[in-house]
């Protein structure tokens, strides 16, 4: 018996010991609810005395203010484990009561771990700051690197372009909204790009979002963000794109395409520069300059019902309209120029246009604009098999409508070489015309003055 009793007073010491020093605090109460005992760690986290807590009922200890909430009075009453959060002196505490129950399925005690999670919650908060910077280099990292790809992109020699570049190097100056009309594929993106990378947040974040390209029940989520629990499937908080833009620029893309239900909360951002995530209840403050573009005609979409006035005239504090390439005829060359340079670089090769080639490129509408020339020269460098592309290489690639957009008569019947010899006759007459000098003519067109003259002879122009 003195060994057993040896035995246990051993196994009591060791116990007593990991009760004491356990990193977390130990609470311990009868099947009553009175105080049994507490450890060290939890009188260190609490701030409390042992003699102000043992033998005292857990009731008392709550009329007292020692407690706001008790998980071991929630426990004494389900019969289950509680867990609570609650604040003390300053410190965000977890508490877990667990019921201990006898051989007849009574509770015996209630042991309570309590673990001061302040220095948790504040490694969660800076994580999630963390996360929020990261994704905002992220953000500024494409930036540059999209920029250093796009530096030389801004190009243009045409007055209704210049007209166009010294509003928007007025307009970065300033942090008002900005609204950029004009068709598909004018480069109203590269100009809200410039705009941005001119202004005083050049080096802050660009974020580019498409509304158009983004399902409507999506779409708020992408822009606001959400809490944690906002939705099924929102397991954790999500930063939205005006929080990752803030101190940033921020394009909303295909603006008339908004939903009119989310154009309201776009106008309370512009107002108050404040944003409230899905799910979420209070307010975030954003430091943000909006510029938004669209291909549409908005004013119609007002008339429709499809947008609201309001935000229209938040949004056209700066119009840019963005000129079709059929207006600007005079960057034809240079674009083109520009594309061969860049694709042939990107593809290893050495691409290069005769005169008539360019004369028909820049004769064309451009119905698609940039975007559409910028793929057709693509496509000329990947599939060429020689250097170099002349007129007759085009037949491949520009179909009956070109021709006929060009206002070369084209006729159901005609051979392409006939179509060619038209557009030669054309340049050489209005180029003849325009100087009186075959010498001339021959140092603009960069062909020798004999050919000038031979094939004057041969359409008939006189000299």
């Amino acid at each position: 018996m003195k060994s057993e009793i040896d035995d246990l007073k051993e196994k009591l010491m060791v116990q007593k010991s990991i009760f004491n020093n356990a990193y977390d605090g130990l609470y311990i109460v009868d099947a009553e609810g009175y105080t049994e005992d507490v450890n060290e760690a939890y009188l260190k986290i609490t701030g409390l005395r042992r003699e102000d807590l043992v033998g005292y009922h857990m009731e008392e200890l709550r009329e007292k203010g020692y407690f706001i909430k008790s998980a071991v009075l929630e426990a004494l009453d389900t019969r289950k484990t509680v867990t609570v959060l609650f604040f003390y002196n300053g410190k965000k505490c977890l508490s877990t009561a667990k019921p201990i129950f006898n051989n007849d399925g009574e509770i015996f005690k209630i042991v309570t771990s309590t673990r001061d999670i302040t220095d948790l919650t504040k490694l969660q908060d800076k994580i999630e700051e963390t996360e929020k910077l990261n994704k905002k280099y992220r953000e500024e990292i494409n930036y540059l690197r999209q920029e250093k790809n796009n530096a030389d992109r801004i190009i243009g020699e045409s007055s209704s372009f210049k007209k166009i570049l010294e509003l928007v190097y007025k307009a970065s100056k300033y942090d008002s909204t900005i609204l950029i009309t004009g068709e598909t594929g004018t480069g109203k993106e590269i100009i809200a790009r410039e705009i941005h990378r001119t202004s005083l947040r050049k080096n802050k974040p660009f974020i580019k979002v498409n509304c158009a390209a983004i399902p409507e029940n999506l779409l708020e989520s992408e822009l606001f963000g959400y809490e944690k629990g906002a939705f099924t499937g929102a397991y954790k908080s999500k930063l939205g794109k005006f929080e990752l833009a803030d101190e940033g620029t921020i394009l909303l893309d295909e603006i008339g395409e908004m939903p009119i239900s989310l154009q309201s909360k776009l106008l309370r951002v512009l107002q108050d520069k404040e944003i409230t995530r899905l799910g979420g209840v209070s307010s975030i403050k954003i430091d943000i300059r909006i510029v938004a573009s669209t291909n549409r005609n908005i004013e119609e979409l007002i008339d429709e019902g499809g947008f609201r006035q309001d935000l229209f005239y938040r949004l056209n504090v700066l119009p840019i309209k963005v000129p079709a390439l059929r207006e600007r005829k005079d960057d034809i060359i240079l674009l083109i120029k520009f594309f061969l340079e860049k694709f042939n670089d990107k593809y290893k090769k050495n691409i290069h246009f005769d005169f008539k080639t360019f004369k028909i490129l820049e004769g064309y509408s451009w119905p698609g604009n940039i975007r559409e020339l910028e793929n057709l020269i693509e496509r000329l460098v990947i599939v060429s098999e020689s250097d170099l592309v002349d007129s007759s290489v085009l037949s491949n690639f520009l179909g009956d409508k070109y021709f006929s957009q060009m206002g070369l008569n084209y006729e159901q019947g005609n051979t392409f070489n006939s179509i060619v010899e038209n557009v030669e006759k054309t340049i050489l007459k209005k180029t003849y015309e325009e100087f009186q000098s075959t010498r001339k003519v021959a140092k603009i067109l960069g062909i020798s003055q004999t050919t000038v003259v031979r094939k004057m002879q041969k359409y008939g122009i006189n000299q």
